[in-house]
């Protein structure tokens, strides 16, 4: 495909997408009803081209009734490594197995195109399991409506002549979803500045004090990165809208952005598997979850829903715009809580309260009275937040116990500090039952090293016996 061809291509796809962001906007003023009988409709649809076009599907609901097959919770679950192992059977154009999505990934250096149509992303996931996504045109669109919704949401609206100023620090790789969904909506609505999340925080900090962004997205662990700076004297922007995703949140985080730019981050849940799905609103109540383009159940270990209020084990997905690669009751190991209460801005949508990390970030820890103390990571933050001095950290745990890797801010006393984060997290350890935890933190100048090949960053990770893990 010619370069004027793809041009052509995205131009008309921003085209359409404006036009269907308005359709779901008005959706905004739907009734829980409506959104029921919509998604219930959707979901048949889905269902009735997977048993048709998909040998995987065919397979998997071969018990599943006519009647069956119209209630959600009465499919099966899959996950990654099922969508991984059966690939070639799950996608519903012939052409597009494994290995030739895989060619497509591995010689991608732009935006392109697999046959001129399809959109092939790729993420490792926290848990290191490889998965490959595929998306067409038509598909693509609902996604890129997603993202102007989202724009709605916050208040980032084009301006002619003199455009508003964007800066994005996130993945700069095609083979991600946040790539590939920036150049695909760079159209010239507004004035952007993309910059690579690896890059030290210096070169950000220049880069961003000369082009003196109105709106700033970056990934959590880089927005704390830069309010710091901006407390310092060192960055000296004024962002109208502070946007992020891809990472834990925390009130720590929260708070810092506030103090640094007097305004609370907008936060995006999107995902590989289903693009944008939820967002903050002017509100800040919560993230509104677009359940017209998915269906999100918060369920425990065994599949069983969680009231609302109750933090889940995981969710369950189920794409409501994917007919290539069908993804219906996929398992996502997000564990989060819906918020018992609706939004005041009285839109239709479950509200999350936040994302408080992933099931896999549990820590199985030795408990002094025997068996195991599961630890969930806000569990560490709780202990080490407000310790002065302390910039960024990272804690791995492999048997040898917790190693913490830990930055600190100009002025901080390296052995100081070091000791009141390993005293702060035995003792929070020992209150909660676990047996001697050893614990050994290392201070350095900086864990660019820790973002994985998107550039993301995680706090708390499980390791590898006798030694941590390396992120990505």
């Amino acid at each position: 495909m010619t370069r004027a061809t793809y041009h052509r291509k995205r131009f008309a796809d921003t085209a359409a997408a404006l036009s269907l962001a308005r359709t779901l906007l008005r959706h905004d003023r739907w009734t829980p009803a409506e959104l029921e009988a919509y998604q219930h409709e959707r979901l048949a649809g889905l269902v009735a081209r997977a048993r048709v076009a998909s040998a995987f599907y065919r397979r998997l609901y071969a018990d599943v009734g006519p009647d069956d097959q119209l209630e959600l919770g009465r499919l099966p679950v899959t996950g990654k490594a099922a969508v991984m192992e059966h690939f070639d059977e799950l996608v519903t154009d012939p052409r597009l197995t494994l290995r030739t999505v895989e060619a497509h990934l591995d010689g991608l250096t732009r935006d392109d195109l697999l046959f001129g149509e399809y959109r092939a992303t790729a993420t490792g996931g926290s848990t290191g399991r490889k998965g490959i996504f595929v998306v067409d045109r038509a598909e693509w669109r609902q996604y890129l409506a997603a993202f102007f919704r989202w724009n709605h949401y916050i208040g980032l609206k084009p301006r002619l002549p003199r455009r508003v100023k964007l800066a994005s620090i996130a993945a700069s790789r095609p083979l991600h979803m946040t790539y590939r969904m920036a150049v695909s909506v760079d159209v010239g609505l507004h004035r952007v500045l993309r910059l690579d999340a690896t890059t030290p925080v210096g070169d950000l900090v220049e880069a961003l004090n000369r082009y003196r962004p109105e709106f700033l997205y970056a990934y959590p662990s880089i927005l704390g990165q830069l309010a710091a700076e901006q407390l310092d004297g060192r960055l000296r922007i004024a962002p109208a809208i502070v946007a992020s995703s891809g990472e834990t949140h925390t009130d720590e985080l929260r708070a810092a952005i506030r103090a640094a730019w007097g305004t609370s981050s907008f936060e995006l849940y999107a995902m590989t598997e289903a693009g944008i799905i939820g967002s903050h609103c002017a509100e800040h109540a919560g993230i509104h979850l677009f359940e017209d383009l998915a269906v999100v159940e918060v369920v425990d270990q065994h599949d069983r829903p969680v009231p609302a209020g109750q933090v889940g084990h995981k969710l369950l997905v189920t794409n409501l715009v994917m007919q290539t690669q069908p993804l219906l009751r996929y398992e996502v190991s997000d564990m989060v809580a819906v918020a018992p209460e609706p939004c005041p801005c009285g839109r239709p949508f479950r509200l999350l309260r936040g994302v408080e990390g992933r099931n896999d970030d549990i820590l199985h820890l030795p408990a002094a009275a025997g068996g195991e103390v599961a630890v969930h990571p806000l569990a560490l933050r709780s202990a080490l937040a407000g310790i002065p001095g302390l910039d960024q950290y990272k804690v791995v745990h492999d048997d040898l116990g917790l190693h913490v890797r830990a930055t600190l801010r100009p002025g901080a006393r390296p052995d100081d500090t070091a000791g009141r984060i390993g005293r702060q997290l035995r003792a929070q350890l020992a209150s909660m039952g676990v047996s001697r935890p050893e614990v050994d933190v290392e201070v350095c100048d900086s864990l660019a090293g820790e973002r994985d090949g998107a550039g993301k960053f995680k706090l708390v990770e499980a390791g590898r016996r006798g030694r941590p893990v390396q992120s990505g």
